[in-house]
């Protein structure tokens, strides 16, 4: 099965922001009614709401493209996207119980199939060995070799200097 991304017109008057960027903020809005507008259970989660304005000089489709990874979008398809005006929802299949029957506040401007993962890939199985034993902690100071050596050398140092200097 291929998800699709469902571009809607929102016909209806609203001043809602809801997306990927406004729910990373913690903002949560109060949405419209979109499961009675589309017909059928909404994850709302995985939808889009906003003006079109606020991609600025970005192109609609342009959006859709980047930021969902259509497999294509259609050239009528996309002349039909850049052209809105207003609102629109961008509604992935994953996000719908069912398939939409959107109603008077929605207009349906086009379907696009989105890219799928390829997952199909067989794969040797990894080798498990078991972890290794975690290293003793250490307790004691760390010993100094060589410096009872020193110290044997300096007191014979001392006594030789002692016996030559009576």
């Amino acid at each position: 099965m291929t998800d699709t991304l469902h571009i809607l017109a929102v016909n209806a008057v609203t001043g809602v922001r809801h997306t990927h960027l406004t729910r990373a903020r913690g903002e949560a809005p109060v949405l419209p009614p979109l499961t009675e507008w589309l017909g059928a259970e909404v994850d709302e989660a995985e939808v889009e709401l906003f003006p079109v304005t606020d991609l600025g000089e970005m192109a609609l489709s342009d959006y859709v493209a980047m930021a969902f990874a259509p497999e294509s979008i259609p050239a009528q398809d996309a002349r039909r996207m850049n052209a809105l005006k207003g609102h629109v929802l961008l509604v992935p299949e994953r996000a719908l119980s069912e398939e939409p029957a959107p109603g008077a506040a929605l207009t349906l401007i086009a379907s696009v199939p989105l890219a799928r993962p390829d997952h199909g890939g067989n794969l040797p199985k990894a080798a498990v060995t078991p972890p290794p034993p975690p290293a003793a902690p250490l307790t004691d100071k760390p010993r100094r070799s060589g410096s009872a050596t020193w110290v044997v050398g300096a007191v014979l140092l001392l006594l030789i200097l002692v016996v030559l200097l009576r």
